[in-house]
């Protein structure tokens, strides 16, 4: 597969990015999800969100066609038939994201079914990551003024503050807040923000009114590792450290809040618990009553689930049944999720929130 690696960056050079050697390629699709992942030695692995993974081994054949190449391989566990994989460097979109992906695949299947998506070389082993800019992570208030804040706010969540492509968001310490900016050099310029208008006790408030003033107007900004300063030329300067990436796995999500399928989100039945686990492309859970499990995938921020298995049990008590069919009719429409401030955030395509889930405490 290094052979096969190589010989492809050359043969597209036109289309795809420099890469080191060990680089192997991962191709993927959705409408059934599903990936195909290129490993050295000759060897692949076909995954599908609602099945376990196949391997195989093969080697690149060289189709006449201009710039495409093709990998054909057999099962190791013993099936019969042969995949076959072309790879075309043809700008590819995934219809996930605004993301261009350089090379265009097409599996076809032992059992004559054909596959479309998209492939890219993954970073190789060893690349330091790109430096971290301004936006894209989730900063933290970590100082003001060069001092520890006097309060994370009435709710006890942090103050925090996120930047993409011309929004910024976040909460202030009483309020949760948002607005536009523009970004020349090392100035940031913010357009008015909005936000919500709750009332918090006086040192909630003091924090906000510190936090507002410094997010207002045209203000220098520094990135030093995961660490953001923010030096407004006539209030305290805000220190931010940035959190880690959001994560689904090795967590237990408890839910606080589900789609009931008639356009409300509905807290559990008292005496239920509604938990979510995510690990090795299945969800684990209990949905009130029974225990269940159910296949997904994730990329980046979108996720497809598919269809739950659950246990068998019938319980008694007055709607708990019912809530755990629609409990699991809302997640097995999650498109998109997201966590904030240890909370997941999971919505259907059109926008709609499919559930609300806390991190189990440790």
């Amino acid at each position: 597969m290094l052979k096969f690696a190589a010989a492809l960056g050359v043969s597209l050079a036109s289309s795809l990015p420099a890469a080191a050697a060990e680089a192997s390629l991962l191709c993927f699709g959705n409408e059934p999800s599903w990936s195909l992942s290129f490993a050295p030695h000759g060897t692949a692995r076909l995954e599908f969100a609602d099945q376990g993974p196949i391997e195989y081994r093969g080697s690149e054949t060289r189709p006449e066609i201009p710039k495409e190449r093709a990998w054909r391989g057999r099962p190791t566990s013993g099936r019969t038939g042969e995949l076959v994989a072309f790879l075309t460097g043809a700008t590819c979109s995934d219809g996930m994201s605004e993301v261009q992906h350089p090379i265009t695949g097409r599996v076809s299947l032992p059992n004559g079914r054909l596959l479309v998506g998209c492939c890219r070389v993954p970073a190789a082993t060893g690349t330091p990551p790109p430096a971290m800019t301004i936006e894209g992570p989730t900063w933290r208030l970590s100082t003001i003024a060069s001092r520890e804040p006097g309060t994370t706010g009435q709710t006890g969540q942090p103050v925090t503050a996120r930047f993409e492509a011309g929004r910024v968001v976040g909460f202030s310490g009483c309020n949760q807040f948002f607005g536009g900016y523009t970004i020349a050099g090392d100035r940031i310029t913010f357009a008015p923000l909005a936000g919500t208008m709750m009332a918090c006790p006086p040192l909630a408030m003091a924090l906000e009114k510190a936090v507002l003033a410094a997010l207002a107007g045209t203000v220098r900004y520094t990135v030093d590792g995961d660490r953001l300063t923010l030096t407004p030329a006539a209030s305290a300067a805000l220190a931010f450290q940035a959190e880690p990436p959001p994560t689904l796995t090795g967590v237990v999500w408890h839910v606080t809040g589900f789609n009931n399928g008639r356009d409300a989100v509905v807290g559990p039945l008292a005496g239920t618990d509604l938990t979510l686990s995510f690990d090795a492309g299945m969800i684990q859970g209990h949905a009130g009553c029974n225990s269940f499990r159910a296949p997904y995938s994730s990329e980046g921020a979108r996720m497809t689930v598919g269809p739950a298995m659950t246990t068998s049990k019938a319980c008694a008590g007055e709607g708990v049944m019912q809530q755990e069919r629609e409990f699991l009719a809302a997640l097995a429409t999650a498109t998109v999720w997201s966590v904030r401030g240890g909370m997941l955030d999971v919505h259907r395509a059109d926008g709609q929130r499919v559930l609300n889930a806390n991190a189990e405490a440790r």
